[in-house]
């Protein structure tokens, strides 16, 4: 091969003021006769054989694939049509002779000779609008015309892999993954009950006990004995209710001799109406649960209508026990299973219709497709939007199988529940998006479900869109699937790790957990009764769940991350039983269930459950994010656990923090007393936050600094009192400066004015601001200004939304000024625009206005501006400045208090790690 690549470089080289202008014919011929001359050389005779002669123009074919066609097809083609990459689009491979010749969907990729019958040169050409290929840019004329000779002169090719033939790991299984019997794969076989081995001495509780006892043994690891009962009874409130127990609850339950103590407490938690607010909210994770669509075009109400029944029809299932075959059916189907919301089930559709707005359609079946198969069969199906499955046995038909279910369904006009869905009358199948782009449609492909999933000689949906169809292959004990994915959430809920490492993924890339039997009769059991409390309290009885989270050297040895199940998981409180804790032990806990989303957000912490908190997915709120709370917009296989700074800031600076700190303490503090006594009041502030009573060195400690003087902290500053709202001239664009800003001092019909009546007089008229937008005045040398002031040095982070929203007029024009710079400008009529993130960096006092100006004209010139800004200071801490949040009318700012030494206490209590952490 030294000697081919020699040739090639002597062809292209030697003459190189030549080989610049020679086509790639005459470079052929030119390989071809110093191939010649060199063989001629080398041979005895004068004469070259007829064997000899076909030889060494094999090779100077050789030498051309190998300079011009070879790497062609490597850059430009193999990334979405070879096996190397997983990738057959179209079902077309390129990577070998006969898979060229082979060809996919639309037939041989090229015919011998014949370069104008060849599809591959058609693609390559672009001149048909959907059919051009590579996808990302067109090849030069040399490499076009290097493919048109080479197929002309016969199209040799030495690469000899057969068509369909992809090593020998495929070959046992299959030509391909989509070939592969899905049944070799662990995940797509039936779980099946097993019998545990017994392990002498060890203390088993269930089958599964058994299963994990005999694994630590094989691998010489100890499991740990069972936990204190003061831990189980905060592992347990924690799981079942995400609410700490009392003090009393506690004493009463280490105290007590009875042999049942432990079932009877599980039952009773079960029972409790938190269980179902608890497993609600993770479920609400899985269905990418929101308030709002996110983006919404043209000014568009972003609050989704009866967003919050959904949130509470879940709250409902999970409390009642609802069957999950059942809350699956409601879910995917409940204007056949509920047709007229008799019993309330048709709110159980927000599980489809609650994901993100999207401008193109497909994106809305698209998002409905991944939520249903990653969160109810843990299959990455939306994988095949645009091409096979890389790694699993989902061809593109599958997804737009799936995809004519979904496009065959719609939203009622006025239907019993806004979050219903129902049947079109003409219910469509899908065509096949090659690549996923709209203009270039496959084949039709019918309404049916997952090949891999299919049963022998099963058939098309036909009733109506196939919803019902679906949920009921989804729902059913003989789908190997549906069990073991909700089995695994549960246990993940409860234990800490899940068995299964991708909860969402269950594929052919997704190893078996290290013990398989635990996964497998628990969902073969579950598959029986499908009752989530049954299964709750079966995992919770095990000794599994019961053990000590202590470790030993061994152990974290040989199974650190503890997938042999000899120990518990140590964990931590997420954002809703933190939060939910903390109102708790302050006794500011309101235990109302169901109705509207409420702003939890503000300076005095809002009473109710987190469950109920409003959940904007465009504009989450920087509480959210910091403690790690699922993002909204899609699916979330499960929650990411982090510490950073922000965390402890907002748990040290926050005005919900002092207010709550206050109100813990005063629970804690007589109120009859003159003389105060210091230990008394410790003691009762530790029972009521820690649940139990301090020891002797933290009595002592906690007292001393009782009796040290408060120091006086920086005052909080009301974000109301940073924003001001008015009009002002806006300077020639090279001096970027806004002039005579005028405060409006009218604040009528929930928004600011110039005077007392509206509109005004010139030159604001019709100029005011409120929550959402405004109008801009009709000097057309002014603007509205919506003006934030620094109250310390600080970076922000400015992102938002404009939007003009009337067909007359000549639209409006939207700027940023900061520091004597525009950030933005833009102009919008009769359209909208999301800008951001902008990045600017302030002093204390300094400024950034909001302008909106008119065009010529200032007719027509009402618009929408909403905009979120970030704050964080120079010390990290991080704090929302929302023009929406914070839009106010006149108001007096609120004062808070420094806290005193007891209420600092409470506060250190609640910053512990024995409070953020379970055990």
């Amino acid at each position: 091969m030294s000697v081919l690549r020699s040739m090639a470089q002597i062809a292209s080289t030697v003459h190189p003021h030549v080989s610049r202008r020679m086509t790639v014919a005459t470079e052929y011929k030119l390989l071809l006769c110093c191939f010649l001359s060199v063989i001629s050389v080398s041979l005895s005779s004068d004469t070259l054989s007829g064997e000899n002669l076909a030889a060494t123009e094999e090779a100077a074919k050789t030498a051309f694939f190998e300079t011009h066609i070879r790497p062609l097809l490597v850059d430009h083609c193999y990334e979405c049509h070879s096996r190397e990459s997983g990738e057959s689009d179209g079902n077309l491979l390129l990577d070998s002779a006969a898979s060229l010749l082979k060809g996919g969907d639309r037939g041989p990729a090229l015919i011998p000779g014949k370069p104008q019958q060849s599809l591959l040169l058609r693609v390559v050409h672009y001149r048909e609008k959907d059919l051009q290929m590579p996808p990302k840019g067109k090849l030069s004329d040399r490499q076009i015309e290097s493919l048109r000779q080479w197929i002309e002169s016969g199209a040799f090719d030495p690469r000899t892999e057969p068509a369909n033939s992809s090593g020998d790991a495929e070959k046992k299984t299959g030509t391909s993954h989509l070939d592969r019997d899905p049944r070799t794969h662990w995940a797509f076989t039936p779980p099946v009950r097993h019998v545990g081995e017994s392990v002498p001495g060890a203390d088993t509780e269930d089958p599964i006990d058994a299963f994990a006892a005999l694994a630590a043994k094989k691998t010489d690891i100890a499991s740990n004995q069972r936990a204190d009962r003061v831990t189980l009874i905060k592992r347990l409130y924690f799981d079942l209710t995400g609410l700490p127990p009392s003090h009393s609850e506690i004493e009463a339950f280490a105290a007590t001799t009875r042999r049942d103590a432990y079932q009877r407490l599980v039952d009773s938690l079960l029972a409790s109406p938190f269980f179902g607010e608890r497993f609600a909210r993770h479920w609400l994770d899985v269905a990418r649960y929101a308030d709002t669509v996110g983006y919404a075009l043209g000014g568009k109400e972003r609050r989704i209508s009866g967003s919050h029944h959904y949130r509470d029809w879940t709250i409902r299932a999970f409390s009642e026990d609802m069957p999950y075959d059942e809350m699956i059916q409601h879910q995917l189907a409940a204007d056949r299973t509920d047709p007229d919301n008799e019993h309330g089930n048709l709110e159980a559709m927000g599980f489809l219709t609650l994901g993100r707005q999207f401008l193109n359609p497909l994106d809305t079946i698209d998002d409905r497709i991944d939520v249903i198969t990653r969160g109810l069969l843990g299959l990455t199906v939306s994988c095949a939007r645009c091409h096979d499955h890389k790694f699993d046995p989902i061809p593109t038909e599958d997804y737009y199988a799936l995809g004519g279910i979904i496009a065959s369904s719609q939203r009622p006009k006025n239907g019993a529940s806004p979050l219903m869905l129902v049947d079109k009358p003409n219910p469509v199948d899908s065509p096949v998006l090659i690549r996923g782009q709209p203009g270039n449609r496959g084949a039709v492909v019918p309404r049916r479900f997952l090949t891999a999933l299919q049963a022998d000689g099963e058939s098309r949906f036909t009733d109506g869109s196939g919803r019902k169809e679906l949920a009921q292959r989804i729902a059913t004990a003989e789908n190997p699937l549906t069990a073991r994915v909700m089995v695994n959430r549960v246990w993940t809920i409860l234990v800490g790790r899940p068995l299964v490492n991708s909860p969402s993924d269950f594929g052919f890339r997704t190893e078996k957990p290290a013990i398989p039997e635990v996964l497998d009769d628990l969902a073969a059991d579950f598959a029986t009764h499908w009752s989530i409390k049954k299964l709750v309290r079966r995992i919770v009885l095990s000794k599994i769940y019961q053990q000590s989270s202590s470790g030993n050297d061994t152990a974290l040895t040989k199974d650190p991350e503890n997938r042999l199940l000899a120990r518990g998981n140590r964990r931590r409180r997420d954002f809703e039983s933190l939060r939910d804790a903390m109102l708790a032990v302050s006794n500011n806990l309101d235990f109302s269930q169901g109705g509207e989303p409420v702003v939890i957000t503000g300076n005095k912490p809002a009473p109710r459950r987190t469950v109920y908190a409003m959940i904007d997915r465009q504009n989450l709120p920087s509480l959210f994010r910091t403690f790690d709370f699922a993002n909204p917009d899609a699916h979330s296989p499960g929650r990411y656990f982090t510490t950073v700074p922000q965390q402890a800031l907002f748990l040290m600076n926050s005005p919900q923090m002092m207010a709550i700190a206050k109100a813990t303490a005063t629970s804690a503090r007589p109120r009859t007393i003159t003389s105060p006594d210091l230990r008394s009041q410790v003691t009762s502030l530790f029972t009521q936050v820690l649940g139990r009573e301090p020891t002797v060195d933290e009595l002592q400690a906690s007292v001393e600094f009782l009796e040290e003087p408060s120091r006086v902290p920086v005052p909080n500053v009301d974000p109301r009192s940073l924003w001001s709202y008015g009009a002002g001239k806006v300077a020639p664009t090279d001096s970027r400066t806004i002039s005579e800003f005028h405060a409006f001092r009218h604040f009528q019909e929930n928004r600011w004015q110039a005077g007392p009546k509206f509109p005004t007089a010139f030159p604001f008229s019709h100029a005011f601001l409120g929550k959402s937008g405004g109008h801009t005045p009709s000097d057309p040398d002014m603007g509205t200004i919506r003006r934030y002031t620094a109250p310390r040095d600080e970076v922000i982070t400015v992102s938002g939304n404009v939007a003009h929203n009337s067909e007359q007029g000549d639209g409006v024009v939207f700027s940023i000024h900061a520091k004597g710079e525009i950030i933005y400008e833009s102009t919008q009529f009769h359209s909208s625009q999301t800008h951001g993130p902008h990045t600017i960096r302030l002093q204390a006092g300094e400024t950034i206005d909001f302008v909106a100006t008119s065009g010529t004209t200032s007719s027509f010139d009402s618009f929408g501006w909403t905009a979120r800004l970030q704050s964080t200071s120079t010390q990290g801490n991080s704090t929302d400045r929302d023009t929406e949040t914070h839009f106010s009318g006149p108001f007096t700012p609120e004062k808070t208090l420094p806290l005193d030494r007891l209420e600092q206490l409470s506060q250190i209590l609640i910053l512990s790690n024995e409070f953020a952490f379970v055990d």
